[in-house]
Parts: C-alpha cells; structure tokens; sequence
C-alpha cells in the first residue's frame, strides 16, 4: 500500500474568523525524537503571508503584521530543520535553539494580499500573490543564488487554483473554476491537461506524494484522492469526519514498527 493522506480538521465554524497574526509555528514533530516539538518564533510576526519548504527548510515572505510595513511587506525569512542547533521546546520547557534566518529580500510589497502556500519545486520556492483563478503575479526564490526571480509565463497562466509539487520535482495544479488537473511541463512552460472531474471544482487545497494528488473539496467535508501514477487517472473520495472540516492535508511516508 502507498502513503496515505493526512489532514488536519477543525470542528465547522459558524462564521470565519480574521486570520490570527503568524507568530510561532506549528507543533512540528520529528519522527526520530518521537517528541512534539515547537518551532522557534518569527523575527517579525505577520500574517497574508506566503509560507512553504524546499530541501528542508521552511520558508516564510512578505505578509503584514499589526499594520503594514513595507520593511515586513518585502522581507523573507528561512528555518533550516537540518540546522545543527537543533532545539526542542514544549509547553512546559520552551528553550528554543533553532532560529529564523533572513534571506534575500522582495523587489516590492505586493505579496502581501493573502495567505498564500508557497511550493518548493527543484530548488526554487514558487509563490503567487493571491489565491483563485483571477490574474495575479508570480515570483520564484532560488534557494541556492538567494535571489527572487519572475516567474515563467507559461507556469503563471496556468496557476488557477491550489499548487503543490511531487517530491519538489513535478509540479501539479487544481483549477478550482474548471474542476482540471493539469502537471507542469518546465521544458514547454506548459501546464498538461490530465483529467477532469466535478468533484474537483472549488478545490481549496493539495497536497502531491506517493504517486497521489489528494485535495479538500466540497466545502472542506471531503478529499479528492487521485492516483496520477495510473494513466488513466483514479479518483476516489475519502469523508471527512462527521461535523468536521479539513484545514490543511499532507501525504505522509507509510510507517511500519520496526520489528514488522
């Protein structure tokens, strides 16, 4: 059997919230350890941001904290996991060794607009500066040159809807209007059409593993699952819960205990 989709799930809101400010990650949980641990705090705490991991290490750029400031609308940060001051913190000892880095900063602001996930895809951090199917502009950051880049025009057009790569090497795309799956082709600067299905009209998020594409459709109550390593694609649904919604969702790595 392949890796499974895991997401996170909250009770269903009446009303939504505004987004609270970004300030300490989430729990992140190092399998070796076997011990949830926090992540160490933002040098600027901020929220619209964009946020995603390339080789490693998490990546935060632009947003907005309390009010805007130009100086936090064009600044990117970077938390290296594979860091040797590697530190754990818990709610009853939150000694944090691990720390945020700044990197290369924005040409300008203009990523500020919403909460965006940014997509590791070999070597670069891709990112638009809003979600949805509307026009909207795109920057790359190549981690190795910590420099900021435009994005090619093929792979903007085509970004109309929620992101994620495959092992950082293949790039696939939701659009949400249409219900399309489509993969990246850099060479072309092309995105392929791979299928086409109602369920995936209005997809919110995906997340891409295992030779699997698994997005939160229907008003966060169900995941799309797609096997793309099948031609023609698969598709399945898995519910969720009953009176919960999906917030995000992961492909996790299939674990055994070791005496298996």
């Amino acid at each position: 059997m392949g890796p499974s989709p895991s997401s996170t799930t909250r009770p269903s809101p009446p009303s939504p919230n505004p987004p609270p400010l970004l300030h300490l990650p989430s729990p992140s949980y190092p399998i070796h350890l076997c011990v949830w641990s926090y992540g160490p705090p933002l040098t600027t705490p901020r929220r619209w941001c964009a946020a995603g991991a390339a080789h490693d290490t998490v990546y935060v750029a632009s947003g907005i904290g309390s009010q805007f400031n130009t100086g936090v609308a064009r600044s990117a940060e970077k938390w290296d996991l594979e860091s040797k001051n590697v530190g754990i913190s818990t709610i009853a000892n939150k000694t944090i060794t691990w720390k945020w880095k700044r990197v290369k900063e924005l040409k300008d602001g203009r990523f500020c607009r919403d909460a965006i996930d940014a997509v590791g895809w070999r070597g670069k951090l891709c990112m638009v500066n809003m979600k949805g199917d509307a026009p909207k502009e795109g920057i790359s950051y190549d981690t190795k040159k910590d420099a900021w880049e435009n994005m090619p025009e093929g792979m903007l057009a085509g970004w109309r809807g929620p992101v994620a790569s495959m092992d950082e090497e293949t790039m696939y795309v939701v659009d949400e209007a249409k219900g399309v799956l489509r993969k990246y082709d850099p060479e072309k600067d092309y995105w392929e059409h791979m299928m086409e299905s109602e369920r995936l009209v209005g997809a919110q998020k995906i997340a891409a593993g295992g030779g699997r594409v698994c997005a939160i459709c229907g008003c966060s109550t169900e995941i799309v699952v797609l096997d793309v390593a099948a031609l023609p694609v698969k598709l399945w649904v898995v519910k969720t819960p009953p009176g919960l919604e999906a917030l995000a969702i992961h492909i996790l790595p299939r674990m055994t205990r070791p005496d298996f």
